[in-house]
C-alpha cells in the first residue's frame, strides 16, 4: 500500500514536531559520526497493523532524531511496524523478536550509517533447574543484540517488566539485573561484549522506590536525571529506564529528555484517536560520548 500524502494539518503538525526537537528544553542533540551516541527507548502502545499513517508518520520523524532505538510492545501482527520501516529512510534496518509474554515482541531500529549490528541478537533466558526443569523467567523475555559505533562496541537489552504483580516485577528487575552485571564482569573472550545498556519499560512509579534501589544495587548506573523524568504520556510516574554498567570506553553526556510529542501533534479538537492514538509513553533518550582514539591510546598507557 503506497503511503498516503500528508494533509495539510499532517505537514504542519511534523514541522511543529521537527521545531520541538530542534529548539528549547527538548531539544535533541545533532548526530556525530564516530563521536556520540543517540540511545532512544520507546513503549509504543498496542504497536500493530491498527495504527494510523498519520500517526506513523510521527513516530517515524522521531525515530529518525537516533541512532538506535529500542521499541516495546509490537504486538504479534508485524504489519504496522512494516509500514514504519517504508516510511523511514532506506538507510534504517529492523531487528525483531519473537513473540513473547503477553503477545509482545520487541525491536531495535537503527540507522547503519553510524551504528552497525556486530552478529548477536538473542533472549535473556534464566537458567532453570535441570532436575526439575523448573524455574523462574521473565515474562516478557528481554531482547538484546550487539552494535559498533565508531570504534565502540556495545550490547543494548530492550525490557518490558511485568506490571501486575509487584513481586513478581521486583524479582524480575533483581534476577535481569544481576544476570546482566555478571555477564559484564565475565572475560572478555566468554563475552560478545561487555559494554551493557539496559532500557525499556520497567513500571517504575516513583524515584527512589524499591524498584530502584535493586537495579542500582547490582552496579547499574541511572544519572539523577533519568531518575526524574515522567515518561508516561500523563507525566504521571518514571516508568521507563535507560541504564547501564560505567566502562571507561564510553561516558554519559549529561544530555537526556523526553520527547513530548503531544505538544506539537493531534492539535485540532477531538481528533481521531486522540493524542495518545501515538502511544500512552513518551520516547526517553539519552547521549554518550564514544570512544575516540585518544581515549583508547590513554586506557593503554594507563593500563
Amino acid at each position: 500500500m503506497p503511503i498516503p500524502n500528508d494533509t495539510q494539518t499532517e505537514a504542519q503538525e511534523r514541522l511543529d514536531l521537527m521545531k520541538l526537537m530542534d529548539e528549547g528544553e527538548f531539544r535533541i542533540p545533532r548526530r556525530e559520526v564516530d563521536e556520540n551516541l543517540l540511545i532512544a527507548t520507546w513503549n509504543i502502545q498496542q504497536f500493530s497493523e491498527k495504527k494510523s499513517w498519520r500517526a506513523l508518520k510521527y513516530i517515524a520523524d522521531i525515530i529518525e532524531r537516533f541512532d538506535i532505538v529500542a521499541i516495546q510492545e509490537i504486538k504479534s501482527d508485524l504489519r504496522g511496524l512494516s509500514k514504519l520501516q517504508e516510511i523511514l529512510p532506506g538507510k534504517y534496518r529492523t531487528l525483531v523478536s519473537d513473540v513473547t509474554g503477553n503477545t509482545e515482541r520487541f525491536a531495535f531500529i537503527y540507522d547503519e550509517r553510524t551504528v552497525e549490528a556486530t552478529g548477536l541478537v538473542a533472549e535473556i533466558v534464566l537458567d532453570i533447574e535441570t532436575s526439575t526443569h523448573a524455574g523462574f523467567q521473565i515474562h516478557r523475555i528481554p531482547y538484546c543484540a550487539s552494535f559498533r559505533a565508531g570504534r565502540f562496541d556495545f550490547t543494548i537489552v530492550t525490557v518490558h517488566i511485568f506490571e501486575s504483580s509487584t513481586k513478581f516485577r521486583l524479582k524480575e528487575i533483581e534476577l535481569l539485573s544481576e544476570e546482566i552485571y555478571t555477564l559484564s564482569n565475565r572475560e572478555k573472550t566468554k563475552v560478545f561484549d561487555r559494554d551493557f545498556f539496559v532500557v525499556g519499560d520497567f513500571n517504575i512509579q516513583k524515584e527512589g522506590d524499591k524498584f530502584f534501589n535493586a537495579l542500582k544495587a547490582k552496579g547499574f548506573k541511572v544519572p539523577d536525571v533519568l531518575d526524574t523524568l515522567n515518561t508516561n504520556f500523563l507525566r504521571t510516574g518514571t516508568y521507563d529506564k535507560i541504564a547501564w554498567v560505567p566502562r571507561e570506553s564510553f561516558h554519559f553526556n549529561n544530555k537526556c529528555n523526553i520527547v513530548p510529542f503531544y505538544d506539537a501533534v493531534y492539535q485540532e479538537k477531538n481528533p481521531p484517536g486522540g493524542k495518545s492514538e501515538i502511544s500512552d509513553h513518551l520516547p526517553l533518550w539519552a547521549e554518550f560520548r564514544i570512544n575516540v582514539l585518544t581515549q583508547q591510546l590513554d586506557q593503554i598507557i594507563n593500563r
